[in-house]
This record gives C-alpha cells, structure tokens and sequence, in this order.
C-alpha cells in the first residue's frame, strides 16, 4: 500500500513528467494571450478607440509584463518551495482576469484588466523556466524549446479559435468563456505542480540563504558579464520585433483602412496561427540542434532568415505566398526566443534562474511599453500597417548582428544523477 502511495509522488517529481506538465500549462497560458490581439480589432471597433489609443492598451499589457518578470524574479527565486503554488495562482488570476476584461465598460476599466490579465502569463515563465534549466543542465535548450513547443500550440489554436468565434459571438461573450478554461486548468497545475521546486534533487546541498535584496544585487551583478549584456540587450530588441509583429499583424490582416487586407476574422486568425503557432514543427529540433551544435550556429541564420521572410510579407499581398511567408517567420518567432533565454541560463549562477529570466522578460517588457507607440507612429506616417514588417525586419537584422559579436561559452555538461 505504502509503495502504490508514493508513486504519484515519484511521478510528480520525474523530470520528464515536469517537462510535459509545464508544457501543456505553458500552452494553455498562450492560448490566452495570443488570442487577445486578435480581439483587439474588435474591442477597437466596439469602443471606438484611435491607433494610438491602442498602442497605449498595447503598451499597458507589455509594461505590466515587464514590471513583473523584473520584480518577480529574484523573489520566485527566493521561494524555490512555492513554486507549485504560484503557478496555480497563475491560472486562478487570468480566470479572473478575463471576468474583468469582458466586464469592462470604459477605456480606464479596460486598461486596468489588460494589467490584470498581463500579469499571470509573465509570472508563469519564472518558476517553470527555473525549474526546467535546474532539472536539465545537459539538455537545456531542449528542455526550454520543449516548454516554448507548447506555447506554440496555444499559438496555433488561439488566433484560429478567437478568429472563429468571433464570426457569430461578441468579444466580451467569448472573454466571458475564456474564463472557465483557465478554472479547469488551476485544478490539473494543482494535481502535477504543486510540489515542484520542494524536490529538485538538491535535497543533500545547503542552499544558502539569501534576502530578496540581495538577490537583486545578484540581479544587477549579472550586467558586470558582457555575454549576459549583450544577451539580454539582443532578446530585448528581438522581442520589441516580436512584439510590434504578433500585435499590429491582426490590424494589418483584419482591416480595410491604412493598407490593412480586410479579411473576415476566421481569416486572419489562420494567418496569425501561422505566424505564432509555427514553433510546434520547429522548436524542439532548433532546441536539439542549438544542444548539439551551439546557440549561436542556430541563433544567427535563423534570425537571418526570419528578417528575410519578414521583409517579403507585404510585396504578397492577399495570396497563398502570404500564407507562406508567414509560416516561415512563424517557424522562429518564439523558437529563437527560447533559445536566447537557454544561451543566458547557461551562464549565469545556479539558483538566480528566476531572476535572470526576469530580466530577458523585464527588459523586453518595458521596451515593449514603448514599442506600440513607435509602431502607431509608422502606421500613421510611413505607409500604413504594412510598414510594421520592415520595422520588425530591421530590428530582427539588429538582433542576430549583435547575437553573432558574443562570445558563447562552452555549456555542455552531464545527465544529473539524481534526474
């Protein structure tokens, strides 16, 4: 009896079986947050709001972001036994969250439930980053592809399942659905995760103790390596690209005014699928290859050919290339982030996992704040929605320039014992 008791902790506590939990959550986290641009065509149409009153939605959602990875992470470091239980907080908040955001009958209320739903998707990333990079040394960017590979899925089935409800349902009916998803999904965090980081097969080391202070001057001591620098510098404009693309796309798709294509929303759902959703094919084997071969042999070409692609997307207009280009773009629009992120965990010190996440995430977050801003102003006065492409083409060139001058160390280490 005693044994038939504790093989549901021994499951819980196999790393493989961590990997695949955190995956299907990290999944179900983006199936919500890249559904939410897809709804932003229509809450501009219903509340009538400018381009730039957007960006400053946009915005919002991105610095609340940012704010939260950057204060975040050396506390998620520091409560290494409470991991399970903030990522069940996760999913309990954006279940509420989206009850506020449906409910929101003004701009000021709005804005205040796009922070609230921002919130649980940048947090999930800290404790479940942590973990994974502590649980697979040998494996790293697997492992983190792995977890990226599902948020792909949510990638996938977001844009296409916002696009289609949205044809016979209001925004704030479908927000309103939104919400019991995300109730189901705190009980499964709860049954698999909730003792994650209790058991990390350290049990025998003595941690050392350190305050939440002092874990942030660890956090501003990273910045003294250059690869860490120049690392976080690189993720950071890559991001803002990533950003000004996965956001204005859907205007682009969506619209008839400002050279927007003005397809039905199921329509450009499928496209956005593509573009965001691509990760599922490619993720696991670029975190394999960048295992084998090296972060930076991955890192360089592949954002060299994702600006490439990128550059073309206008030129295509409203046909089957366009579908085309955006699969390509979309084959490493978050796969190449997970990478970065895999490149800066294998340099800095163990335990500051949390905290250095937060700072790849929390620079990109308060960037982004800005970042929507620029994109409205080019909108506005550079050609239109299709101009945001060349302005994400240019910074994706910015960013594997930068990526291709780092110095990347030699990560390779042993499948842990204790695994």
């Amino acid at each position: 009896m005693a044994e038939a008791i504790q093989k549901p902790r021994n499951r819980r506590q196999n790393r493989n079986f961590i990997l695949g939990s955190l995956s299907f959550g990290h999944g179900i986290s983006h199936l919500y947050d890249q559904g939410f641009p897809v709804f932003m065509p229509a809450i501009q149409s219903a509340m009538g709001l400018s381009n730039f009153q957007v960006a400053f939605m946009l915005g919002i959602r991105q610095g609340g972001f940012g704010a939260v990875n950057l204060i975040g992470g050396a506390i998620v470091d520091q409560m290494k036994a409470s991991w399970g239980p903030i990522l069940i907080g996760c999913m309990i908040w954006a279940a509420l969250g989206f009850l506020v955001l449906a409910a929101s009958p003004n701009l000021f209320v709005l804005t205040i439930a796009v922070i609230i739903v921002s919130i649980p998707g940048a947090l999930w990333h800290l404790p479940s980053t942590a973990a994974l990079s502590r649980r697979f040394p040998d494996r790293r960017g697997f492992a983190i592809s792995m977890h990226g590979f599902g948020s792909n899925v949510g990638n996938v089935l977001a844009p296409a399942v916002a696009g289609g409800l949205l044809m016979f349902m209001l925004w704030r009916h479908i927000l309103l659905i939104y919400a019991v998803p995300a109730a189901v999904m705190a009980v499964f965090v709860w049954w698999s995760l909730r003792d994650l980081g209790k058991e990390d097969g350290d049990e025998g080391q003595e941690s050392p103790q350190r305050n939440v202070v002092g874990a942030y001057r660890e956090g501003l001591v990273m910045f003294k390596n250059p690869v860490v620098t120049t690392l976080v510098l690189a993720a950071a404009i890559r991001g803002v690209a990533n950003n000004a693309l996965f956001q204005w796309s859907p205007f682009y798709l969506k619209n008839a005014t400002d050279g927007g294509l003005d397809m039905s929303y199921f329509a450009a759902g499928v496209h956005l699928s593509l573009l965001t959703g691509m990760g599922i094919v490619s993720a696991p084997i670029l975190g394999y290859l960048s295992d084998r071969f090296g972060r930076k042999q991955v890192l360089v070409p592949g954002l060299a050919i994702a600006a490439l692609l990128t550059l073309f997307v206008v030129s295509a207009g409203d046909s089957l290339m366009l579908a085309v280009l955006m699969g390509g773009v979309g084959l490493f629009s978050f796969a190449l982030q997970q990478i970065i992120l895999a490149a800066l965990l294998d340099v800095v010190p163990k335990g500051t996992e949390a905290t250095a996440s937060g700072l790849i995430f929390g620079v990109n977050g308060f960037l982004g704040f800005g970042s929507p801003f620029i994109a409205a102003f080019i909108i506005e006065n550079m050609g239109g929605y299709g101009a945001i492409f060349y302005y994400v083409g240019i910074l994706t060139i910015v960013s594997a320039v930068i990526i291709s001058v780092i110095p990347f160390p030699n990560y390779r280490l042993d499948k842990p014992d204790t695994a």
